[in-house]
């Protein structure tokens, strides 16, 4: 079981935005608070692995363990041995398939007449269907709620770790990770104050902010001064292009090698040794990084220069020893010599990171992907197949790679015409297996792979909102750098949805889904916190990507906060996405 974080969370303070580590307090203090409450002597954690990395993100082990908590086990154990605490909190998602493993334990543990008390905490809620899936052994359980909603991930970031939202709302129709996103919205605003004005754009867009309106009726929100003051729904169905191309940013392509879970990525032995249980080696991605966090918005092209002028800065520093002779010059070098060390470690480990990078990067195939990307931006086609997604099908490369640039090429064009269609479906299957028919069946189904009825919106949108044109990766003048030269669909919307959009009605008419703008009212007498003659403080947007958000767009939102005078953003998503996740979850293994 991995162990869960000990490391200090105080770089959660350091934006100029909202201070999200309020909410990581909250969340403490909750999940703190229900250990306590479960009274004195030995406890046991038991917990659903998608939620190692959230729970260690709130509360580190040690306060746990002073609070009695001894033993961190997976739900997934088989049973407990006969040494394992009497009191057990079980902490998991609404996953049905779960409540079997829970179920085995008490009925296990009956057969042995062992006495134990059993919690179980549903995260965010429980649902009908898990409590019918424990009725067998309900006498034997408590039923509670833990509502662990937006899990801050760095000063600026906020993630709900539901990678499926996507899927089940576009494919299944499950609206329910929608009502948990809106009653994640009402717990920001139970923190940071209601926030006055909404606005956004999409179909699962609106039914959240729907229910944010219907769920501020019926609660009473404390009465705090704004500290957010715009809200931007962002539907991930108005922009399906974004997921499929491949992301050029630091951080972005280590999400696309290595992939990135709640802000960890695993290490590979050519960067760091195994640990001593033979697993790999765990490096957290946040702004507590600081070399991490100059690079990590970086287009890749510009990072291996940067890390070799901090390795030269670096060795000047270590070369001041050499000419430290008195007392006061020896004490000012060793002074800063743990903050070099510290250093030192940072640029090896993320020196060995882009040489990693730049190596899977090298060579033809690489570059003839990115210029494909390219192509199709600048002039796709539906009438005629692209001759290098043949070529890869014929090759029988990866399944997620095909079904990426065909899902490009489709949502480019809106669709694509019968005989295109029909002949990448017919080479897909007969390649890669007809098992994939399923596969096939829920892209459509999701309109990233679909037939052409009318012409799809880029074509028309490519000019009024700058989707694409020539940028300098090293020397950015726009978002489009964190692509080569493609601004993301859903930036542009967020950016016009966060100042004045009137005038751009055309444009976003042509996205799907409503367009709405409206403000909430806030309490009598209270009035937004005012941030005139504070220099470091701008107003704060906060975006909420509901589907899943690449961390390219994070970088982008990063890029208009750092050019946009009066403007501070905050990301908040349902789950961190790439092309090959999100597609990953549509195809028929995943189901």
């Amino acid at each position: 079981m991995a162990k869960m974080a000990s490391k200090a969370k105080s770089y959660l303070s350091c934006g100029n935005g909202v201070n999200l580590a309020q909410l990581r307090d909250f969340l403490r203090r909750e999940l703190l608070e229900i250990v306590q409450a479960a009274g004195r002597g030995s406890k046991a954690m038991v917990i659903d692995p998608s939620l190692v990395l959230e729970l260690g993100l709130v509360a580190e082990f040690s306060a746990l363990k002073e609070r009695g908590i001894d033993k961190i086990s997976p739900i997934t154990t088989a049973q407990f041995p006969p040494d394992y605490p009497t009191t057990v909190l079980y902490f998991t998602r609404p996953k049905p398939e779960l409540m079997g493993h829970i179920v085995d334990h008490v009925m296990e543990d009956q057969k042995r007449r062992e006495d134990r008390q059993y919690t179980v905490y549903f995260v965010p809620r429980k649902t009908i269907a898990c409590e019918q899936a424990l009725s067998s052994v309900h006498a034997n359980l408590t039923l509670a709620e833990y509502a662990l909603h937006f899990v801050p991930l760095d000063s600026d970031v906020l993630s709900m770790e539901l990678p499926l939202c996507y899927r089940d709302c576009a494919l299944a129709g499950d609206r329910t990770d929608l009502h948990h996103t809106a009653s994640a919205l009402m717990q920001l605003q139970a923190i940071f104050g209601i926030i006055p004005r909404v606005a956004g754009k999409g179909d699962h867009a609106k039914h959240v902010a729907d229910m944010l309106v219907r769920m501020g009726r019926e609660s009473a929100l404390p009465m705090a001064a704004p500290e957010i003051q715009s809200l931007v729904l962002i539907d991930r169905a108005i922009d399906l292009v974004t997921p499929m191309c491949t992301q050029l940013t630091y951080e972005g392509f280590t999400d696309e090698l290595l992939g990135i879970s709640g802000s960890m990525v695993e290490l590979p032995p050519s960067v760091a040794p195994p640990g001593p249980n033979g697993k790999p080696t765990k490096l957290e991605l946040n702004s507590g990084d600081k070399l991490f966090a100059e690079i990590r918005d970086m287009h890749m092209a510009g990072v291996g220069p940067l890390l070799s002028a901090r390795a030269r800065s670096l060795r000047a520093e270590y070369d001041e020893r050499k000419e430290a002779k008195t007392v006061t010059q020896i004490h000012s070098f060793t002074s800063k010599l743990k903050r070099m060390q510290d250093d030192q470690e940072a640029l090896k480990r993320h020196t060995d990171l882009c040489t990693l990078f730049n190596g899977a990067a090298k060579g033809d195939a690489f570059a003839t992907l990115l210029e494909t990307e390219q192509n199709l931006m600048a002039s796709a086609d539906p009438d005629k197949p692209c001759e290098y997604v043949e070529d890869c099908i014929g090759r029988k490369e990866d399944v997620s790679k095909v079904l990426r640039l065909m899902c490009l090429h489709s949502v480019l064009c809106g669709g694509l015409k019968r005989s295109v269609l029909e002949g990448y479906r017919r080479d897909f299957v007969q390649t890669y297996g007809h098992e994939h028919l399923v596969t096939l069946d829920n892209l459509a189904k999701t309109s990233l792979l679909t037939l052409q009825e009318t012409k799809g919106p880029f074509a028309v949108l490519r000019k009024p909102l700058r989707l694409v044109y020539d940028e300098t990766p090293d020397n950015p003048t726009d978002i489009g750098y964190v692509h080569s030269g493609y601004a993301p669909i859903s930036i542009r919307v967020a950016h016009l949805l966060a100042g004045e959009w009137r005038g751009h009605e055309e444009a976003l008419r042509l996205l799907p889904g409503p367009t709405f703008d409206f403000n909430q009212a806030l309490p009598q007498g209270l009035a937004p916190r005012s941030r005139e003659g504070d220099s470091t403080r701008s107003a704060v947007t906060l975006v909420v990507f509901i589907g899943g958000c690449t961390y390219t767009e994070v970088s982008a939102l990063r890029f208009l906060s750092r050019h946009t005078e009066d403007r501070e953003y905050v990301v908040a998503t349902t789950a961190f996405i790439n092309g090959k996740s999100l597609l990953d979850s549509l195809t028929q293994k995943s189901l």
